[in-house]
């Protein structure tokens, strides 16, 4: 995170003007870096050991209007294959994009209105592609999969079209995944935080079918480091990820609640179903 306030570098020990350099949790203890003094955070060497990341993992990702998964209307979607291949579709909502969306992801009304497919259809497609995914038992791997899988779940019910039995998905979430591995991790988390810390090519931020393949290889890359995670049966680590989001979520409700903020964490996983904003 950027410094606050001015301070003095502790690597070369020269006068850190406010935010001008940045703060870092080192061993515990915070301190202030000059941008080319702070020192590189390396992940644990990569194990020979075997398990799920050796399996074929397809990766899923969408763009909607809003941040809330409930009521967010999907733009763009994406599945990435282990043989290289994509499927992607680009959806016309029906409703207007909001600017703030539109920065984030670059798609706009314009876009869609030309290139998009309707809403019915390209979902249809959308949900038949990952039931079949689901009904193979190939892993899906999704970063932050409460969003993308509550905002399809959402969508095809709200289109009146074929639900897909999540119960018996195996979704592998690497957001997930880093905060059980790393429980002690200062810093940003979100997708391009953590791929170069795992060494896997980020792509383009909130395109669907890059996030998809950044993904993909960010599982790839926790479990080829951590033997634990990688030997655990692709089932039951799914069951497991619904018990470590639950606590990770609490600790954060701690958190908030602490700081005297009025939030509320979802402690459900893949598929959350209250909406809470």
């Amino acid at each position: 995170m950027i410094n606050k306030y001015a301070g003095y570098c502790a690597g070369c020990h020269q006068r850190v003007e406010a935010g001008a350099g940045q703060r870092l949790n080192v061993a515990g203890s915070w301190s202030t870096y000059h941008p080319g003094c702070a020192p590189a955070r390396t992940a644990p060497p990569r194990g020979t050991h075997p398990g799920w990341h050796d399996l074929p993992l397809v990766g899923f990702d969408l763009e909607g209007t809003l941040p809330a998964p409930m009521r967010t209307r999907i733009v763009s979607a994406a599945l990435t294959h282990p043989d290289g291949t994509e499927d992607t579709w680009l959806v016309d909502p029906g409703v207007p994009i909001p600017p703030d969306a539109t920065d984030r992801h670059g798609i706009t009304d314009e876009m869609v209105r030309a290139n998009g497919r309707p809403p019915a259809e390209a979902l249809a497609e959308i949900g038949s592609a990952v039931a079949k995914l689901i009904a193979d038992s190939t892993p899906l791997v999704a970063f932050c999969a409460s969003y993308d899988v509550t905002a399809l779940h959402t969508e095809l019910a709200r289109h009146g079209l074929p639900s897909i039995p999540w119960e018996r998905a195996i979704v592998i979430d690497p957001s997930v995944l880093h905060r059980q591995v790393e429980p002690r991790w200062y810093g940003g988390r979100q997708l391009g935080d953590l791929c170069p810390y795992y060494e896997v090519e980020p792509g383009t931020a909130h395109e669907a079918a890059s996030d998809a393949r950044a993904a993909a290889g960010l599982a790839r890359s926790i479990a080829a480091r951590h033997e634990r995670i990688a030997r655990m049966d692709p089932h039951d680590l799914h069951r497991a990820q619904i018990d470590w989001y639950a606590e990770q979520g609490r600790d954060l409700q701690r958190y908030f609640d602490g700081k005297g903020l009025r939030r509320t964490v979802s402690l459900e996983w893949p598929l959350e179903t209250e909406d809470r904003d």
